[in-house]
């Protein structure tokens, strides 16, 4: 199963977008989903553990995948890559 982290941010429209994005994503895809806002200490340790400085920032199974919002398109042959 995809492991997906989202690192996100609650002032950030686009940050809050990419989060429902991945929620809806979850009613139909199986995947494990983990959101850390980049104001807690876990989050910022994450954006310091994967060097980014920008959010929204989306990392499948430990590689940064998108940064901003995430492509349906691409997201689909990830997902599909599974069989």
């Amino acid at each position: 199963m995809k492991k997906v982290i989202l690192l996100f941010g609650n002032w950030s429209k686009e940050s809050q977008e990419v989060k429902e994005f991945w929620l809806k994503m979850k009613k139909t895809k199986k995947f494990d989903l983990k959101i850390f806002d980049v104001s807690t200490k876990e989050g910022a340790d994450l954006m310091d553990r994967y060097e980014v400085s920008v959010i929204p920032v989306t990392i499948i199974d430990g590689e940064i995948k998108f940064i901003g919002i995430p492509d349906i398109k691409t997201v689909e042959e990830i997902f599909d890559e599974e069989g």
